[in-house]
């Protein structure tokens, strides 16, 4: 009787143990089923995102290669910009060239004087030397080198205007040295 009643209690502990498995297997299938119901949400959910990410995108690049084949190949000044470049840089020319003008008058004017050549200073600041007057080759090597000196310094300025010009001439797509 003992050993029926030991196989009758074994028997129901295997039985309740094949129900609790049962069970655990049932709960594993469900949430099998719905962890694949989430996920198969999500992944329609990205490929409606990515399809709507994708047209947004199409929809950009054809608005683009609209307004490039709406925009000119290159910008051509008008005339009137090549005109107004041109007049700008011959009034420029011309500045200079009447500011050298005046610079040789005022040296001329300082050969011509006699024993008052300037020492240091602008042209037309006439300051006696230190030593009395100078002889006349002393005084043609000093306004020589004053000549020099201010032909170097107009020499940079010119230089610095003219590559400015060239500069806004190229923006306006000329070429300097076909004016």
């Amino acid at each position: 009787r003992d050993m029926a009643r030991q196989t009758k209690a074994d028997n129901e502990v295997l039985k309740q143990r094949l129900w609790d498995l049962e069970k655990a297997l049932e709960q594993a299938w469900e949430d099998k089923r719905v962890i694949c119901e989430e996920m198969t949400q999500q992944y329609q959910e990205l490929r409606k995102q990515t399809a709507a990410h994708s047209q947004r995108l199409e929809a950009k690049v054809k608005s683009l290669q609209e307004q490039l084949r709406m925009a000119p190949r290159h910008t051509c000044p008008s005339p009137s910009q090549q005109t107004q470049a041109l007049a700008e840089r011959n009034r420029t020319i011309t500045q200079l060239q009447g500011r050298l003008d005046a610079i040789e008058r005022e040296y001329a004017k300082i050969l011509h004087v006699s024993g008052n050549v300037a020492v240091g200073g602008s042209p037309g600041s006439m300051v006696l030397p230190p030593h009395g007057p100078l002889s006349h080759q002393s005084s043609m090597d000093l306004v020589l080198a004053k000549m020099a000196e201010a032909s170097q310094h107009w020499e940079e300025v010119g230089t610095t205007i003219a590559v400015e010009h060239k500069e806004r001439l190229q923006e306006f797509s000329l070429n300097p040295l076909e004016i």
